[in-house]
């Protein structure tokens, strides 16, 4: 899910979207899109999405060859973590700074949260 949702927002941020993200005054990709806060040192935030999840996927895949569900867990939370870091200052962009919230970009963020929590619950269990 993550990957087809990184790949739907860099689209809608590229002008090649569905553009259907665009709900009201607060909830709209366009007014983000166009803050001037969607890139650090020029690259833009919906790069990073692309990335991030499919690098989980090859980091899942690849701890799945070996080793504990415990072991995995832990190595999977840092990274996540780091994720979920990020999140927040997205958060603070979004809501602090531009003062509109891009659906599709806080998907993204539902997506990785999602992805802890079952880490956690599995490291827990």
């Amino acid at each position: 899910m993550g990957i087809a949702d990184a790949i739907l927002t860099a689209l809608e941020y590229t002008g090649s979207g569905l553009g259907h993200c665009t709900i009201n005054q607060v909830v709209n990709c366009q007014t983000v899109i166009s803050s001037g806060h969607t890139s650090i040192a020029g690259i833009p935030f919906w790069v990073a999405g692309v990335i991030w999840f499919p690098l989980l996927l090859i980091l899942g895949l690849v701890l799945s060859k070996g080793g504990t569900w415990r072991l995995r867990g832990e190595i999977l939370l840092p990274v996540l973590m780091i994720g979920n870091l990020f999140t927040v200052y997205l958060w603070y962009l979004e809501l602090g700074v531009i003062g509109a919230i891009c659906p599709y970009c806080v998907s993204l963020y539902i997506i990785n949260y999602a992805l802890t929590a079952l880490v956690i619950f599995d490291l827990i269990s």
